[in-house]
């Protein structure tokens, strides 16, 4: 590994007041369990409500239109 030349950013004292963004507290999930499991059950529902259209709409043709008969 190559060694550089020391700088002013390698005389921090180790256990002075923590800065930067990358030191902040970690912000809590914004999504909790439930509303996980909300977000999947919904995606769920809508993929079997989407499959059953699907299928349903596989199985029956569009119907003949209707024949009208020649008026007089």
């Amino acid at each position: 590994m190559s060694r550089y030349p020391p700088d002013e950013f390698d005389d921090v004292p180790e256990d002075g007041p923590r800065q930067g963004a990358h030191r902040g507290l970690r912000p809590s999930a914004r999504v909790g369990a439930g509303e996980l499991t909300a977000i999947v059950v919904a995606g769920l529902l809508t993929l079997g409500v989407g499959a059953y259209a699907f299928l349903e709409g596989a199985g029956n043709p569009a119907p003949a239109p209707a024949v009208s008969s020649p008026g007089p």
